[in-house]
């Protein structure tokens, strides 16, 4: 009986191996598809090592990135690389300025100057040499005046500060005590003085003028002298002076602000004038009457009265006449 049971289950095992076998690999689709993929095979190359690529080096991949620099470099998109440091980026009054719109006003020319500026040497201030004998040339419009004052008083300093120093031209204008007009204001001077020592010193054509300073100070001058700047300075702030300088009369005004180098000054303290007051001719006085005794017309009037003389009219005489002398 076992033997039986052997022979069974033997047959049984082989039968399933064979149905499996059938079922996985059916012999016209294994035959076909061994066609196809004969057909459509490449023939194998001869050495397998033309087939598969040798692995990059280092030295690789460096030739093949200067390769394309150079190629980049032919074609001007690129820049040559260097150990240099980075260029600082550029400041922003610097990228501002060069957007300034051209100037409406023709800047000073270049010339020859006589008067030596001022000099400044470790602290030491050398007041410059003034030419106050030869007239200067006064511009017809009060805009190019203040453009003037701007560019020549504060051309290196802030939009702020240069905006004040504009304010402080057009507050004289408007006060009591100094000229009404803008350019009389900047050109004003005496026989000792001028007010905006760039008047008087030779500054005017002594180097050429920087377009783009000048069409920026036209821009600040135009803006204040329109009131579409926001202001800086009291109404009452006549006066300034640079912080390398101490004039007699800066101890004599309340000190208002300082803006970069520039101090700016208001009222004075104990009151009084203000320093470069416009110096007004002195009132003639009122003409009056002067009563004079006239000796010639006493002795005429005795005369005439019948009253004897001695020469000289007596103290009791009557009222003498009257002329009048100015």
């Amino acid at each position: 009986m076992r033997g039986v049971a052997s022979v069974l289950i033997a047959a049984s095992l082989g039968g399933a191996v064979w149905a499996g076998v059938s079922i996985l690999t059916p012999p016209d689709r294994a035959q076909a598809g061994s066609a196809r993929l004969i057909a459509h095979a490449a023939p194998l190359p001869a050495d397998l090592s033309e087939v598969v690529p040798a692995p990059e080096t280092d030295a690789d991949r460096r030739a093949r990135l200067n390769a394309r620099l150079k190629t980049m470099l032919d074609e001007g998109k690129g820049a040559r690389l260097t150990d240099a440091p980075p260029r600082p980026p550029a400041r922003a009054s610097r990228a501002v300025a060069k957007a300034e719109p051209s100037s409406t006003f023709a800047p000073p020319a270049h010339g020859a100057a006589a008067a030596r500026p001022a000099v400044r040497r470790a602290g030491a201030y050398v007041p410059p040499t003034l030419d106050l004998k030869t007239p200067p040339r006064v511009p017809q419009n009060d805009l190019e005046c203040l453009t003037q004052a701007v560019y020549y008083e504060s051309r290196n300093e802030s939009e702020e500060g240069q905006a004040a120093v504009a304010e402080v031209v057009i507050n004289r204008s408007r006060h009591r005590a100094y000229p009404k007009s803008i350019c009389e204001v900047v050109y004003q001077r005496n026989s000792r003085t001028c007010q905006f020592t760039f008047t008087c010193d030779g500054s005017i054509g002594r180097r050429p003028v920087n377009a783009v300073a000048w069409a920026r100070a036209e821009r600040i001058a135009r803006e204040v002298h329109e009131g579409r700047s926001s202001s800086q300075l009291p109404k009452n702030s006549v006066n300034y002076h640079a912080n390398y300088v101490r004039p007699s009369w800066g101890a004599r005004l309340a000190r208002v602000r300082q803006i970069g180098a520039h101090i700016f000054y208001g009222a004075p303290l104990n009151g009084g004038s203000t320093p470069g007051a416009y110096e007004r001719e002195a009132a003639p006085a009122p003409a009056r009457l002067l009563f004079v005794r006239n000796e010639a017309l006493d002795r005429a009037y005795a005369a005439l009265s019948g009253q004897a003389t001695s020469g000289q009219a007596s103290s009791g005489a009557a009222e003498p006449a009257d002329t009048a002398a100015q």
